[in-house]
């Protein structure tokens, strides 16, 4: 299957910005659901241009992580308020995932491991979409827009059309800040007398707020209390970065996680890191890989290395393809290299070789 166009590239971000231009919106659902479309399409999509199945269920994952985020109130000057999510009552599905996040004190993981609820919660959400927003997405006006799936009308599966899953990957970054800014914009109006000038687009959207205990310790000790960049003495003010930057994928995931001195985080910044930090949290998460996920059981942090493996080898192909410049140290850049693709690249071919340890596109994964 050929890879879109330039012109079919075009369009797709022209179709894009026409639905949050031109569509109706009620409540957020729409919003939630292209960021999970993106989201999917990078963490089990390829770019050969080939079309991919997924059920509502699949896409209810990604609705949850989102939301829960944005499941708390919001704090502005001395008040905090409850944001309406929906210029009617407020959307179900944010009312079901409040609900959880109440009864297990904001704990995504620690919910996911009560399968019973965890499953009931993926049932309504995905039984929501079906019904809502997965037939209304492309609707602009009374006319259907199909250019990321056939509009049946009905139904809880869906087949992204050729050369979809190549694009959202392909465009991700601009995606998510469209929809992110139009979200953010939606929730702003239906808020404004709350919200006055407060950073809203960081409330909705920004790294998780409360790391979960224990990270930090485990972190260090299986970095030998250095720093995990520069390899010094973890001596000055530390920090839990993620390897792969949050600003180009947002994932909190555990084996994404590093522990490194304040500046060296700051001097990083949004960049991905050089070959030679790359090679050392690959080796890592290929030695201790198993044990950390033991360890982020026990202390309730969610992590999938399969997932975190997929997500860093599509953002080091993005950087190529785009001649990005990696960080090396300091305020120091170099440009990418193609040795990036040896060292995740046989990683990942190894993986894929263990049936146990990749399994098939697994539903319901973060």
């Amino acid at each position: 299957m050929a890879i879109p166009s330039a012109e079919e590239q075009l369009k797709f971000l022209s179709n894009i910005q026409r639905i949050l231009d031109e569509g109706s919106f009620v409540a957020t659902y729409k919003f939630a659901l292209i960021l999970s479309l993106a989201d999917y399409a990078v963490k089990y999509g390829d770019d050969d241009g080939e079309p991919l199945h997924l059920t509502s269920r699949d896409i209810a994952e990604g609705f949850i992580q989102y939301y829960w985020r944005q499941a708390i109130p919001f704090a502005h000057g001395d008040a905090c308020s409850d944001l309406k999510h929906s210029t009617g009552s407020q959307p179900f599905v944010f009312r079901r995932i409040g609900e959880l996040h109440l009864a297990f004190n904001g704990s995504l993981s620690t919910a996911r491991r009560n399968l019973l609820l965890w499953d009931t919660l993926i049932k309504d959400v995905a039984s929501t979409i079906a019904k809502m927003p997965l037939w209304k997405l492309q609707v602009v006006g009374r006319s259907p827009l199909s250019f990321l799936y056939q509009q049946h009308g009905a139904g809880n599966h869906i087949d992204l059309l050729p050369g979809v899953v190549y694009n959202f990957r392909r465009f991700y970054d601009l995606i998510r800040n469209l929809v992110q800014g139009a979200w953010t914009g939606h929730v702003r109006r239906i808020n404004r007398n709350i919200l006055g000038e407060a950073d809203l687009a960081d409330f909705l959207f920004g790294a998780e707020r409360t790391l979960q205990p224990g990270l930090r310790t485990l972190l260090r000790d299986i970095q030998s209390d250095n720093c995990f960049y520069c390899d010094r003495q973890l001596r000055e003010a530390v920090e839990i970065d993620h390897f792969v930057p949050w600003a180009r994928y947002p994932i909190d995931l555990g084996h994404n996680f590093v522990l490194a001195h304040a500046t060296c985080n700051r001097s990083k910044r949004d960049f991905l890191a050089a070959q030679h930090h790359l090679e050392r949290w690959q080796r890592r998460n290929q030695d201790c890989g198993a044990f950390l996920g033991r360890e982020f059981d026990a202390h309730g942090i969610l992590h999938n290395i399969t997932a975190t493996e997929r997500i860093a080898f599509w953002a080091y192909d993005q950087a190529e393809g785009s001649q990005s410049n990696l960080w090396h140290q300091n305020n120091i850049v170099q440009p990418i290299e193609i040795s990036w693709r040896q060292i995740l690249g046989s990683r990942m071919e190894t993986r894929e070789g263990q049936e146990i340890c990749v399994p098939p596109r697994p539903p319901g994964t973060p």
